[in-house]
């Protein structure tokens, strides 16, 4: 999340995105590898546009009875997508059992933790039975 947030606040700025740091569990702060990085950036840019979409469907539901506004334009899918995001995960937090709920915890939950996940290859099939020696002569 930090990687993507980075990321928009540079673009937002028109300049190039920050590695972040991050912090591990035994206390100690590692910086994000640029190709790891630059991946996550990838993968969440090329999604952005469907996750919007796809979370904007779902801003009146999280926020509650005319309480959805609208969103300010981030300029870009990216930076649009993150903006809905925090605004589903605001309304999420009325309710009790998630109010400590985070924005990339609900992303995560909502694309099956598909959102920065590498493309799955396709899968190809032989359908020739023949050729796979299946079919006994007759």
């Amino acid at each position: 999340m930090a990687a993507l947030l980075l990321a928009a606040a540079a673009a937002a700025a028109g300049r190039a995105a920050a590695r972040p740091w991050l912090a591990g569990r035994d206390g100690w702060r590692w910086q994000v590898p640029a190709s790891t990085a630059w991946s996550w950036r990838s993968r969440f840019a090329g999604r952005a546009g469907v996750l919007r979409e796809g979370l904007m469907a779902l801003r009146p539901l999280a926020a509650g009875p005319g309480a959805a506004r609208a969103l300010v334009p981030a300029g870009s899918a990216a930076g649009d997508c993150l903006a809905a995001l925090e605004a589903v995960t605001a309304g999420l937090r009325r309710f009790p059992a998630l109010a400590a709920v985070t924005a990339h915890e609900v992303a995560a939950h909502l694309t099956g933790s598909m959102w920065l996940a590498p493309a799955v290859p396709a899968i190809r099939f032989n359908t020739s039975l023949g050729a796979a020696g299946v079919i006994a002569p007759s």
